[in-house]
């Protein structure tokens, strides 16, 4: 990394982190060697696209990126290592002039500031002149995706085939947001995450240069909170340093930041894990009395909680991955809690996840925050549904060995007993068969099948079916509305498996009786009727005159 503008800055003027230790180059571009040897490799080879689009999220080097593919586009004398294969030299006076901004032919636009036609139609106007000084005019929009949708389209011609001396680099962290016709015309790139650990040394870097004393356990939480962007590691540095008079301690962080000890939240689920609340909530009440409140804490609980999972899948044999950005003091904290059982550990996050809703819409978020940890307690340590299964299992195992003893104890009545089994084989049989005898109505047969689960024929035999002959063992019908075109076979083939008896089911043309829907409506309407009329009802009626009669149920049935 160089100092940006190091030679126009004097010592007496302090300039951010973020902006003194911007990349002017690829080799100090951190964490993002991919695009690197991408970009690089292609214009070495003079493989230019017209128009690129960079995308990630806040503070990973997208702007960055852009000016220092603008300088190698016009760079006059660029180098080449072993392991970039084309860098911009940044002496050359393009290089310098896009450093300082005041290259004429590096045009960078705020499309946040500049969302209109209008502003677009002006930047198209230039496109036709060629470059002054450089070998090409390069448009550098920042934040493209906040330009409005008829700028979008103003652009589109222009970025389909622009003049051979003009290139386009976007940049913005919302590429859901940019219109498909605009991505398909430009290369694009997404720039990554920093890794944690990566970011720690570009920070130990940094507080090196500029003298800095700083504990690990400090650059840890920086990383951490910064979420992988190095603009806001830097300006959290940046901050502390300030703060603490260039001596940075996990204790200046936690206290900057507003966060709590992170030691604290994991005795917290320590103490849950163990059953014992009483001391979790003492611990919890500590906390939230040193200005920290609930919802950053079941945060960062949140936080350790994933940790532990992740450690307790891959196991202890690869936690490299896991462990860079976890202070010393946290690690044994951390491996204990990934001890925990699978469905444990799941338990806790799916509790504490829900609870972050609910601190946020409770009135008093501390409270919330201590009731959500009382609910993880009784419930973090419940068996598992696999457990219930195996506990049934064991437990059905148990009674039929006990069973199966008292069996062989009784030698001289095991004759008998295996007579009471087929006795009781031979009665559930039966259970299971509903005789031919106890169908002696259509109305019978209907709710036949309403007992047996078949739902749907029920339904329509309810509403579609009209009787036209009733006997024991034969039905003759007619059909209207929609129904199932082999709604007598269906009938029929059921019948027989429930009464054990063949079943003849004929569809006629006769017009039959009335559905059984429409006899019960009629018969219900009646009923209706002749409860308005009674003394009691008239009386009701006419004290609620708006009142309506809607059914009636004999509470005797």
């Amino acid at each position: 990394m160089v100092n940006e503008n190091k030679n126009n800055v004097t010592d007496s003027i302090h300039r951010v982190l973020a902006r003194k230790y911007r990349p002017l180059n690829f080799t100090k571009l951190v964490g993002q060697n991919n695009l690197i040897k991408t970009l690089s490799g292609s214009i070495e080879r003079g493989r230019l696209a017209h128009a690129y689009i960079l995308t990630g999220v806040r503070g990973v080097g997208k702007t960055s990126t852009a000016r220092i593919i603008a300088k190698l586009f016009n760079c006059t004398n660029p180098e080449k290592s072993s392991e970039i294969a084309i860098n911009p030299c940044g002496v050359c006076d393009s290089c310098l002039g896009i450093a300082e901004g005041k290259n004429i032919d590096v045009l960078e636009i705020d499309a946040a500031s500049n969302t209109g036609v209008d502003n677009i139609r002006e930047l198209i106007d230039g496109v036709g002149y060629k470059p002054l000084t450089s070998k090409f005019r390069v448009y550098i929009i920042d934040e493209v995706h906040m330009l409005s949708k008829g700028a979008f389209n103003a652009l589109l011609k222009t970025l389909e085939e622009p003049p051979e001396h003009v290139k386009f680099i976007f940049a913005t962290t919302e590429i859901r947001k940019v219109p498909i016709t605009i991505l398909s015309r430009c290369q694009r790139f997404d720039l990554q995450i920093v890794p944690s650990k990566i970011l720690i040394d570009h920070l130990k870097w940094v507080c090196e240069e500029e003298k800095i004393n700083f504990t690990i356990e400090a650059l840890q939480i920086i990383v951490r909170v910064s979420g992988g962007s190095v603009r806001d590691a830097l300006s959290l540095l940046d901050q502390s340093a300030s703060i603490s008079g260039d001596d940075i301690k996990s204790e200046t962080i936690s206290f900057m930041l507003g966060l709590p000890s992170r030691i604290s939240s994991i005795e917290i689920l320590e103490n849950i894990f163990d059953s014992n609340v009483e001391n979790a909530l003492k611990i919890y009440d500590n906390v939230i009395n040193h200005g920290t409140n609930g919802e950053i804490l079941i945060g960062d609980m949140l936080d350790i909680i994933h940790l532990s999972t992740r450690i307790n899948i891959v196991g202890e044999n690869n936690l490299d991955t896991f462990m860079n950005s976890i202070p010393d003091g946290e690690k044994a904290g951390i491996l204990k809690i990934s001890k925990i059982s699978l469905p444990g550990l799941t338990r806790a996050w799916q509790i504490l996840l829900k609870g972050i809703e609910e601190i946020r819409a409770a009135p008093n978020p501390d409270e919330a925050g201590s009731m959500i940890l009382i609910r993880l307690a009784y419930s973090c340590n419940l068996p598992d549904p696999a457990s219930l299964v195996k506990k049934i299992q064991a437990s059905l195992e148990e009674s039929k060995t006990t069973f199966n003893n008292t069996l062989e104890e009784n030698d001289d009545n095991k004759k008998d007993t295996s007579g009471i089994f087929n006795n009781l084989q031979e009665i559930n049989s039966i259970d299971n068969k509903t005789t031919l005898a106890e169908v002696n109505t259509f109305e019978e047969l209907v709710e036949l099948f309403k007992n047996k689960g078949e739902l749907l024929l029920h339904a329509q035999l309810l509403s579609c079916v009209h009787l036209t002959s009733f006997e024991k063992g034969k039905l003759e019908i007619s059909i209207s509305g929609n129904t199932n075109n082999n709604i007598a076979k269906d009938i029929s083939k059921f019948l027989k498996n429930w009464t054990g008896e063949d079943w003849v089911i004929s569809i006629v043309d006769d017009q039959g009786t009335e559905t059984l829907d429409h006899k019960n409506e009629r018969k219900a309407q009646k009923e209706i009727e002749n409860t308005k009329n009674t003394p009691e009802m008239q009386k009701i009626l006419k004290a609620f005159p708006n009142a309506e009669l809607k059914s009636v149920n004999d509470k005797n049935k």
